[in-house]
């Protein structure tokens, strides 16, 4: 039984990383308009806030459930991987929106990228760390998942709020 849901786990989680690939490729050439706004700001900006303030909040507290909580340790990976490859198609489709902007409103290339880089190497190797495709490297993936985590949670910040002109 757990052996098949892993490979439930796995087709799904291959879904949803397939579905944000095709999201952002065509966000990026415009195949859908998702450029309107939601007060102030895009609606892309919103989904990458959504997306960043699920992560924010969620993964300190997985990381404190699972050490301290009755709930079965399965049920809570599995809504951390879920949830933050869900978090992590917002802040996706975000990226794409600005990168597929016309030449002359090109994007800054700053802490954005250095975010996305940092969490597209979160999920990577949160994915191998969860269906074992490492194995013989897996205490060395724990200390890059952790660290990339880490680098993610003083940069955002920062990312904040020098795109809201604070700083």
């Amino acid at each position: 039984m757990e052996q098949r849901r892993d490979w439930l786990q796995i087709g799904v989680a291959l879904a949803i990383i397939l579905s944000l690939i095709f999201l952002s490729i065509g966000t990026y050439f415009r195949w859908w308009d998702l450029r309107f706004d939601i007060g102030s700001f895009s609606f892309t900006h919103w989904l990458s806030w959504i997306g960043a303030g699920y992560l924010t909040i969620f993964v300190p507290l997985y990381s404190v459930l699972k050490r301290q909580s009755k709930i079965p340790f399965a049920t809570i990976l599995t809504v951390h991987v879920f949830g933050n490859l869900i978090a992590f198609g917002m802040i996706s489709v975000h990226f794409a929106q600005q990168l597929g902007r016309p030449t002359e409103f090109a994007p800054d290339f700053g802490t954005g990228l250095a975010m996305y880089l940092i969490i597209t190497g979160i999920v990577a190797t949160g994915l191998m760390r969860r269906f074992g495709t490492v194995s013989p490297i897996y205490n060395n993936l724990r200390f890059i998942h952790v660290g990339l985590a880490l680098s993610l949670i003083f940069i955002l910040p920062i990312h904040i709020l020098h795109n809201l002109n604070v700083i």
